[in-house]
């Protein structure tokens, strides 16, 4: 083993690690259950790199120290286990985004977690995975096999989950997991035929990093109070569309929420606040999930569709119903209220800069423009007929 080629390997696996982590504990706008899930991960594979760098060095220095070897090689192989399991669970959450699907994946995965602890524990006493030698060499045994099978399955689950269950295997989410599984599979089946080459870390540490910069790129068109995508994600749609040589049919929708400054000083800026996470959790409980929402800015949010009229008619309908639905439950000191607009786009080849039918003849920019206008015209229709929106005693 060349210890200095290993050692500069294991150095840039720790400080890619550790930087991440910290970068990433200053990240307050991303999704919690997603955060903690990245944490845990991030810990999980530092502690086990470690420690396997620190039972190649004890036999190169001709340490003594079999006890020490044996519950540091332990260690190892429960924090690996951990941190590749973890993996997979956010891999699933990553490319799926269903809360309740990853969390029973999640529990599946601390049960077999926690079988592997008991096992290594076991292989203290009856050393069916490993012994440690008198020269501190570890050496594998006749189960070890299995347990780098175990140990190297959340890569079979990662590639089931994406290839198999995920609905939208175009979905760049789903790209980068495959990339993921790729780098991730090539440097453990080289480690797995070629004991001493050491090429996982760095090369799993780097397909880590690759993910968190996308994570970064993520978040950066993430609405941090609704959870939506923001006015940037939206802009980077239309331009886009505003590119697209081929014609395709998109219905666009400016829907605004009335009556909201009232909220806001009658009520404060929380309830406020809650006014617009109750109307994003609404769109997003009505739209489908080849549709596209944000919030536009303010009390505005925006809605896509690669259909014509009558569908993005059929999702309004949807979402005044769940409206309704909720000022009747009168959970809240306030009623939610919405006017809209909205009108088709046209993609197609562009001579002059217009889109050959894109909201006749208009540039992608003019036709939000006109959509939001529609929106305008639509509230002041029924400016006379809204209600006040409080309905809390003040």
């Amino acid at each position: 083993m060349n210890i200095i080629i290993y050692t500069n390997g294991m150095l840039v696996t720790f400080l890619t690690i550790i930087l991440i982590t910290i970068d990433y504990l200053r990240k307050y706008n991303t999704d919690r259950f997603q955060r903690k899930l990245m944490i845990a991960i991030l810990a999980f594979i530092l502690i086990s790199a470690m420690l396997e760098f620190t039972s190649r060095i004890i036999p190169v220095m001709e340490l003594r120290t079999t006890t020490a070897m044996y519950c540091i090689m332990s260690i190892y192989l429960i924090t690996r286990n951990a941190g590749f399991y973890l993996c997979a669970v956010f891999i699933s959450y990553f490319t799926n985004a269903n809360m309740a699907r990853t969390k029973k994946l999640l529990y599946i995965v601390c049960v077999i977690i926690a079988l592997n602890i008991i096992s290594v524990i076991l292989n203290l006493f009856f050393g069916y995975f490993f012994i440690i030698s008198p020269e501190n060499m570890f050496i594998r045994t006749k189960l070890y096999s299995i347990h780098l099978g175990i140990n190297y399955l959340p890569i079979a689950i990662i590639i089931y989950d994406v290839l198999f269950t995920s609905k939208h295997i175009l979905n760049i989410r789903t790209f980068l997991s495959i990339i993921f599984i790729i780098v991730a599979s090539a440097s453990a089946a080289i480690d797995i035929i070629f004991v001493e080459t050491f090429f996982f870390w760095p090369c799993f540490s780097a397909a880590m990093l690759y993910i968190y910069f996308f994570i970064i790129r993520t978040d950066s068109k993430i609405d941090s109070l609704t959870g939506m995508g923001n006015r940037y994600s939206f802009n980077e749609l239309i331009d886009r569309l505003s590119r697209q040589n081929i014609k395709e049919k998109y219905t666009v929708a400016i829907l605004d929420l009335d009556r909201f400054k009232e909220i806001n000083d009658n009520l404060g800026h929380l309830e406020g606040d809650n006014a617009l996470r109750d109307m994003a959790l609404i769109i997003k409980s009505c739209i489908r999930k080849t549709d596209i929402a944000a919030r536009f800015g303010g009390d505005e949010f925006v809605l896509a569709a690669k259909a014509g009229k009558d569908e993005i008619i059929h999702i309004i309908d949807r979402i005044q119903k769940t409206i309704d639905s909720q000022n009747q439950m009168r959970k809240r000191p306030y009623q939610l209220y919405m006017s809209y607009g909205y009108d088709e786009y046209i993609t197609g080849p562009k001579g002059d800069g217009h889109a050959s039918q894109g909201g006749c003849g208009r540039t992608i920019q003019e036709f939000i423009s006109h959509v939001d206008n529609l929106m305008y015209k639509h509230k002041e229709s029924r400016r006379a007929d809204m209600k006040t929106s409080i309905t809390a005693k003040l």
